[in-house]
């Protein structure tokens, strides 16, 4: 876990980590709207339980493309959950 301190020596964890990349995301809003589904991308990181449940609907298609984007991008979610 990335952590700096601040000029008074308090310690800050960097939690930009625990967002899914950039690309990861795209490319999981652009396999759902193949599929005819919207995600809304900011929603996806500002709202748990709207995450859980696209990540849940993706998974429920059977997709191999985006089964493995739902098992990359949990560990991200898991991840932020953790610390947060």
């Amino acid at each position: 876990m990335a952590r700096s301190s601040t000029s008074d020596g308090a310690m800050v964890v960097d939690r930009r980590q625990h967002y899914w990349p950039c690309e990861m995301l795209h490319a999981f809003t652009l396999e759902m709207a193949a599929r005819g589904i919207c995600v809304q991308e900011g929603m996806m990181l500002g709202d748990a339980d709207y995450a859980r449940q696209k990540l849940a609907q993706a998974n429920a298609l059977q997709d191999p493309v985006l089964n493995q984007l739902v098992l990359n991008m949990l560990g991200y979610f898991e991840l932020g959950r953790q610390v947060g």
